[in-house]
């Protein structure tokens, strides 16, 4: 898990990057964060400060051999 900011260029993306073993394990984590009392306090203070103006979903898969490789 890593959330990315931006160092040149935009300034209003950003990235979290989370990784699950499966969708399912992401749609049960989601189903969790709705009930949860911080989760839910969390995004109410997202929406208030607009914090949060678009976010968008990918789902995306290691490409064998590349991922871990020191730069």
């Amino acid at each position: 898990m890593g959330y990315f900011l931006p160092h040149e260029g935009t300034n209003d993306v950003a990235w979290g990057v989370i990784a699950f073993e499966s969708l399912a394990a992401y749609e049960a984590y989601r189903a969790r964060l709705k009930t949860d009392e911080q989760g839910r306090a969390n995004f109410a203070f997202a929406q208030t400060k607009r914090l949060i103006l678009r976010e968008e979903r990918s789902f995306l898969e290691v490409v064998e051999g590349t991922f871990g490789i020191p730069v």
